[in-house]
């Protein structure tokens, strides 16, 4: 078993850093692509929240379909396309096209990120196996960010990016003959627990899962514009390429933090510590006093955000026990990056990035605010039942 768990997480791993790389690797991306063709902070704000879009529709169509596909070759099929995709955006200039072409790249990426997403609630130890995948998917274009800007962006330009980024998402994409090709439950059975039933409970649910689409909306605006804030600050490329794979290394870390402690401390902590790491990092990134207070926060803000995610996800899987809504919890997501980015590009104030952190520290006190109340009718309820929680 332990053997089946290490191949999942690290297939699941290659194809969620694959599909969600627009995202992870979006600073250096969109950034370089700026550089090279001249776009504006909003365009980057409206090229993310295409691709942001794209994946959200994939991922609700996804929802009622999903049983009816092998996943093995819609994970394939969709990484591959999507890199060809992202190596012809090296040939346009046109902004326009450019969101059209980010839209089909989230169309394609979504199906692929939520099929692991729903792959991993059929093992034994879930929360495990999404910690695991969630660290290696930032581990690698935490990888890509530290090597690409002096040993591709500095001699090719975005040209050279977008081909041997391509390039690789084409050998992630071998990874998919590792995924399960169906469900193990191809329909979720109905319990007695009247959670299961509850109209209350699945109201509660949709609230988180809105919440989720908040907070994401605000944290994916900070890392699309971190690339540029720093730039403004007038960093230099491979300086600004350090400050992204620590930035990434820290989305690892929390990731694996997440996975080594699990429930240990309770539900209502982990949310305590994010918070708290979250407003620290936030707040280096604003007053930005220095190269390395600015490193920290992208670094603090990174562990924070990636360590609370399989956490805000367990909520909606406890308040939902059929689970079927933690397959709409990646759309949640990529609905939060499809208005955030462009909110955000409007937030820009003269090529001053600080509104977009603040931006990014008022949806996370949102989301704290609203999961600690969803943690308080979890705790209050769950303790009358039998299967008991940890303490708080």
């Amino acid at each position: 078993m332990k053997d089946k768990l290490i191949t999942f997480i690290f297939a699941a791993g290659c194809l969620s850093a694959a599909s969600a790389l627009p995202f992870n690797f979006g600073p250096l991306i969109f950034g370089t692509a700026a550089d090279t063709f001249g776009f504006t902070p909003q365009h980057i704000g409206y090229f993310g929240s295409a691709f942001m879009f794209g994946f959200s529709v994939s991922s609700i169509a996804l929802f009622f379909f999903m049983h009816r596909i092998n996943w093995q070759a819609a994970m394939g099929f969709g990484v591959v396309c999507g890199a060809v995709i992202f190596a012809a955006t090296a040939l346009i200039s046109n902004p326009q096209v450019w969101i059209i072409l980010w839209f089909l790249i989230g169309l394609l990426f979504g199906q692929v990120f939520s099929l692991v997403v729903r792959a991993a609630m059929d093992l034994s130890d879930p929360t495990r196996a999404y910690g695991g995948k969630l660290a290696l998917e930032t581990f690698i274009p935490a990888i890509m960010l530290l090597l690409f800007p002096p040993l591709v962006v500095s001699h090719w330009g975005y040209t050279g990016l977008a081909l041997v980024a391509a390039l690789l998402l084409v050998l992630m994409a071998l990874t998919a003959r590792s995924m399960p090709a169906g469900a193990l439950v191809s329909n979720y059975r109905q319990t007695d627990n009247p959670a299961a039933q509850n109209r209350a409970y699945q109201l509660l649910a949709w609230l988180g899962l809105i919440t989720i689409a908040v907070y994401f909306g605000g944290q994916l605006s900070v890392w699309i514009f971190a690339e540029r804030a720093a730039n403004s600050l007038g960093y230099s490329p491979e300086s600004i390429g350090v400050i992204l794979f620590i930035g990434k290394c820290g989305a690892g870390f929390g990731g694996v933090l997440a996975a080594v402690v699990g429930e240990r401390f309770g539900r209502w902590k982990p949310h305590l510590f994010s918070i708290i790491v979250m407003t620290l990092g936030q707040v280096l990134l604003i007053t930005h006093v220095n190269y390395w207070a600015f490193t920290g926060g992208a670094f603090l803000f990174e562990i924070a955000w990636a360590y609370i995610v399989s956490y805000q996800v367990a909520v909606i899987a406890w308040l939902d026990e059929t689970k079927r809504l933690t397959v709409i919890a990646p759309a949640a997501m990529a609905l939060g990056g499809s208005y955030g980015p462009a909110l955000a590009g409007h937030l820009v104030d003269e090529n001053n990035y600080e509104n977009v952190f603040k931006m990014g520290l008022l949806t996370a006190i949102i989301c704290f605010i609203v999961f600690s109340l969803l943690v308080y009718v979890i705790v209050r309820d769950r303790g009358n039942s039998k299967a008991q929680v940890n303490p708080v």
